[in-house]
Order: structure tokens, then C-alpha cells, then sequence
């Protein structure tokens, strides 16, 4: 009979003076510092975010800095905790397999194009058109991380993800599908049907109105650049169909 066990170890990027600890290490240090000052929402009062977190006004009024420095605050702990765990774990693989200037240039990439992403499509009110304040800033590191989990499915679909023992295909396709239905559930956006659905969603569920405040916009954009950064680096994947055919052609080829 087979026997079944838990893995002996786990494979984790040890810190060192790399792009991945540095940036772990800013990260939590911001929020360290973010907290001192009375918590994001007082720090929110004073305009901070609205200067250096990411908004469609603050973009068109030529803040254009803010399509990088968003990623550098968090909105809460658990925010900090999930997108630092995943960027760390995450990234030291992707940054084993490719190397730490292009596991970096894809998560910088992912931070640009998930904001990018946020800009175009996430609504002034996400919750409706009383919803007031409008164009909230967003702020985090998500994008990112999108990128490198993406990156990562992308370079190693078969790949286990300890603790929860699916795929890394699986897992990351149903993280962005799930976005993207989240997405068009919004009740901002004005879907007929859908945004009825997103309003019950609000109404039924205590966190139903924090679901459509994230910006799945952003996760979207973030794992896509993911995706095709990795299809750039490797070029289109050869299947078994073209193996096939290159073989046939070098029969029929042959004397």
C-alpha cells in the first residue's frame, strides 16, 4: 500500500541582500511606520493617499508617480501579511528559475500593469451611485504579486502548492477567474443582472461590500502581465502535435 506523508521540508528563499528581501523587508517596514502614525484611515485623513496611492483623478492631474508607490502601502495587516507571504514564497521561486533581474522586472511590470488595469476599469463608485467618496485610491502591493503567482503557473503548471495541494494551474486560473467574475459583479460597473447580483451580494453578506471595494481590476492586470512576461521570456510552448509534425517532415524528408 502506498503511503501518503507531508513533505520533509519546504523549499523557501533565504533572506539575503536580494531585490525579494529588501522588498519584503520595505514593505512591512512602511506598515510598521504607517501604524505608528494612527493606522492607515488616520493617515488616509491627512491626504497621504491621495497623493501616493493610485487614482484615476490623481493620474490625470500628472501624479504620475503614483502608478509605482501605491504598491508600497497597505490597507490593513491581513493586506500586508497575504500580499508579503505570496511575494516571498512565490517570488524566490520564480526568481530561482529566471533570476533575480527578470523575476524583479516582472514584478515591477505586474505593479505597473495591474495598475494600469485599475485606471481603465474600476468604477468612481464601486458600490453605486450613492456610494460616496468617489475614486478611492488604491493601495498595494497585489498587482505584483499577481504577476509573480501567474509567472510562476505559467513556468510550472504542475506544480503542488503546499498547503492547499492543488496545481498551480488550477490555483492560479481560479484565482483570476474568481477575479474576473467579482469584477463584473460589481454594482458600480451597471451590468444588467449582474449588478442586482453584486447588490445582494452587499445586502446578504457582512464583507459582501468589501468584496467589490478590492480592486479585481488590478489582480487582472497584474497576473496577465505575468503570463505573457513568462510566454515572452520562453517563446511559444512546443507540444506534442508539433513534435509530431517535425518528425513526419523529417521522413518524409529523408532519402
Amino acid at each position: 500500500m502506498k503511503r501518503h506523508s507531508l513533505p520533509l521540508r519546504l523549499n523557501v528563499h533565504r533572506p539575503g541582500a536580494d531585490w525579494l528581501t529588501v522588498l519584503t523587508a520595505l514593505l512591512v517596514m512602511i506598515h510598521i511606520a504607517t501604524e505608528a502614525l494612527g493606522g492607515p484611515e488616520k493617515v488616509d485623513a491627512t491626504g497621504f493617499y491621495g497623493v501616493f496611492g493610485l487614482s484615476r483623478p490623481g493620474m490625470l492631474e500628472g501624479k504620475g508617480w503614483q502608478i509605482l508607490t501605491y504598491s508600497f502601502f497597505h490597507g490593513s495587516w491581513l493586506h500586508l501579511i497575504m500580499n508579503t507571504v505570496v511575494i516571498y514564497a512565490i517570488g524566490g521561486r520564480v526568481a530561482w528559475i529566471l533570476g533575480a533581474r527578470r523575476s524583479a522586472g516582472i514584478y515591477i511590470a505586474g505593479v505597473v500593469g495591474g495598475g494600469f488595469l485599475h485606471i481603465l476599469l474600476f468604477p468612481a463608485k464601486p458600490l453605486g451611485a450613492s456610494m460616496i467618496p468617489s475614486y478611492l485610491p488604491l493601495v498595494g502591493a497585489s498587482g505584483g504579486m499577481m504577476a509573480l503567482l501567474m509567472a510562476l503557473v505559467s513556468l510550472s503548471p504542475d506544480s503542488r502548492m503546499w498547503p492547499l495541494m492543488v496545481s498551480g494551474k488550477n490555483l492560479g486560473w481560479g484565482i483570476m477567474l474568481s477575479a474576473l467574475i467579482l469584477f463584473l459583479l460589481t454594482p458600480g460597473l451597471g451590468f444588467p443582472i449582474l449588478a442586482t447580483a453584486g447588490n445582494w451580494v452587499v445586502r446578504a453578506e457582512a464583507l459582501g461590500a468589501s468584496l467589490f471595494l478590492i480592486s479585481h481590476p488590478c489582480h487582472i492586470g497584474g497576473g496577465l502581465v505575468g503570463v505573457l512576461s513568462v510566454r515572452q521570456l520562453l517563446g511559444k510552448p512546443v507540444t506534442l502535435e508539433d513534435l509530431r509534425r517535425d518528425r513526419k517532415k523529417r521522413e518524409e524528408g529523408s532519402p
